[in-house]
């Protein structure tokens, strides 16, 4: 390939007298001194456009190389993209398997501006394995009870229990409820009924 763009070339002035001996070259008894600059001028003219054609298809050919090698570079950064993406899914599909609670989603509901019913511990537990629990637990009474107790301090509490195959075994008082203080849920007055009824829904 040529060191310079033919296209820039300008035809030199063979007229003069650094082609004088080219020109002797040509001239003859029908070919004169002027004819002979002619004459080198159009071979001149004629090697610059082949020139040309050639650094125009170089030129072309190494554009094409370019492109391709981006296009290759492209697709190489897009497919390592794709496959850190993956792997991050994968990541964080496992993380939210080992941690649901974590990634729960929000939803998209107003902050409540009255306020919060928060049933007892024992009943939170209940709601939460999904066990039946007594709509007492939802009652005002119950829910003044849970309103005063201290779970920083309480919670930590044990309690002396004997379980159905005769054996005492500790568990945590916020596990345990006075059986004798809960109200069945037939015994309750319409009023505590309704109101009850509200707010295990609304904790479930």
């Amino acid at each position: 390939m040529q060191a310079e763009d033919p296209n820039l070339a300008t035809r030199p002035d063979f007229s003069s007298e650094d082609f004088q001996d080219a020109r002797l070259q040509l001239t003859n008894d029908t070919v004169d001194d002027d004819q002979a600059a002619r004459i080198l001028g159009t071979l001149w003219d004629i090697q610059n456009a082949k020139d040309i054609q050639r650094w125009n298809a170089c030129q072309e050919e190494e554009a094409q190389r370019a492109r391709d090698l981006a296009d290759q570079a492209a697709a190489t950064l897009a497919e390592q993209q794709r496959r850190l993406c993956e792997e991050e899914e994968a990541v964080l599909a496992e993380e939210c398997k080992k941690n649901k609670a974590k990634y729960a989603p929000i939803p998209d509901v107003e902050v409540p501006s009255g306020p919060v019913d928060i049933p007892a511990l024992y009943a939170t537990c209940k709601l939460k394995k999904g066990e039946y629990c007594k709509l007492y637990f939802f009652t005002n009474a119950s829910l003044a009870e849970a309103d005063s107790f201290n779970a920083s301090i309480d919670d930590e509490a044990l309690t002396l229990l004997k379980s159905d195959n005769g054996q005492h075994v500790w568990i945590p008082v916020s596990n345990t409820r006075d059986k004798s203080a809960v109200i069945k849920d037939e015994d309750l007055t319409w009023e505590q009924f309704g109101k009850a009824l509200v707010r295990l829904i609304a904790a479930m």
